[in-house]
């Protein structure tokens, strides 16, 4: 009986499939984005249009080797960005259980005498309580990211030249955007400015907490240097500098009078919610990696010791039905555990 060649190969198919599988679970993942620009806007067309290739950007980026990215854009010059084609959208997706929904709103916002926030969507506003409401009827997804750049009143700012300029994605890593795509869980609910600020923009560079938000991920603010970037992380670092940016800015007269007439201060964005990393810093691929690496040296022992025996049975003089007995539990044992290896992979 040739114990070897049939051994070897379930250890070859095993150790085949073990990757396989692991790079088939990571392209599983899809982020299922929704981008709703008021890009035809006479005040801010120009500046939501700025924010709109950020967000592209970064989404183009993630698709890049990490995971599948499905974009729909909702504009205002094709009049797509409406109230009910956005929660059409939300209310119509078809999305997994490790899926990603991305949902991101640069144009104007407000609030009513009631303190509910909107956004200025065309036709009709969409309240966020509703987008939240219809948010939470898509059950089965992993993480949901609601980012929304709005204000009651956006105008023509001059900023400080230090402020003008815009990092390039290039420092973004594999691991920076697999943390905090595919490794939380929850809702990331993020809006500009806390409820009666104005949010900023301008023509140079886009909204100021969209620049902000965009720089956070790029400049990797781990604050506790364990490895791990969490959303919390990245939006405390963009609500600081979004509150630095508004600090530094040279407003008109007659822009201060009005803000000191509403007791605005300052523009603070507000996370409603946030996300909760996925078991600490290591993700499901590494944990399925070093798995399969301990079944690997598992099956190795097992073949190391067989073989070790066989020599000694050998040495010992013992009859053909007796070592092919031993070399054929040998086999089984190597089976059985490829088969566990195997079993671990797919289910």
């Amino acid at each position: 009986m040739n114990f070897a060649k049939p051994v070897y190969i379930l250890v070859i198919l095993a150790f085949w499939l073990s990757f396989a599988v692991s790079v088939t679970i990571a392209d599983a993942e899809t982020v299922h984005a929704l981008l709703v620009i008021m890009d035809d806007d006479p005040t801010i067309g120009s500046n939501v249009e700025i924010d709109r290739k950020r967000v592209k950007k970064l989404l183009g980026t993630l698709q890049d080797g990490i995971c599948e990215v499905k974009i729909t854009p909702l504009l205002s010059s094709q009049d797509t960005a409406t109230r009910d084609k956005i929660l059409q959208w939300v209310q119509n997706i078809n999305i997994a259980t490790d899926d990603v929904l991305f949902i991101y709103y640069a144009g104007h916002g407000g609030m009513n005498r009631n303190r509910e926030t909107f956004l200025a969507t065309e036709g009709k506003w969409l309240f966020r309580s509703e987008l939240v409401r219809a948010i939470e009827r898509v059950k089965s997804h992993r993480l949901t990211i609601l980012i929304t750049d709005c204000c009651s009143s956006l105008v023509q700012t001059d900023i400080e030249p230090t402020l003008q300029s815009s990092r390039s994605m290039t420092r973004l890593t594999e691991r920076v955007l697999r943390n905090l795509f595919l490794e939380h869980k929850g809702f990331l609910h993020v809006t500009g400015a806390t409820e009666g600020q104005y949010g900023w923009s301008n023509a140079a560079t886009g909204g100021w907490f969209t620049r902000n938000f965009i720089n956070a991920l790029d400049s990797n603010p781990d604050e506790n240097q364990d490895s791990f970037l969490t959303w919390k992380e990245v939006f405390e670092k963009a609500r600081e500098n979004t509150e630095k940016t508004f600090s530094q800015t040279t407003f008109t007269g007659q822009q201060r009078a009005k803000m000191k007439q509403l007791g605005i201060t300052s523009q603070t964005p507000k996370a409603y919610a946030l996300p909760t990393p996925l078991g600490g810093s290591v993700s499901k691929a590494e944990e399925r990696k070093t798995v399969n690496y301990i079944f690997l040296a598992i099956v190795l022992c097992t073949l190391f010791i067989s073989n070790r025996m066989s020599r000694r049975l050998k040495k010992q003089y013992v009859s053909r039905a007796r070592l092919n007995s031993h070399r054929g539990k040998a086999f089984a044992i190597v089976a059985v555990e490829v088969l566990i290896w195997i079993g671990f992979n797919i289910f």
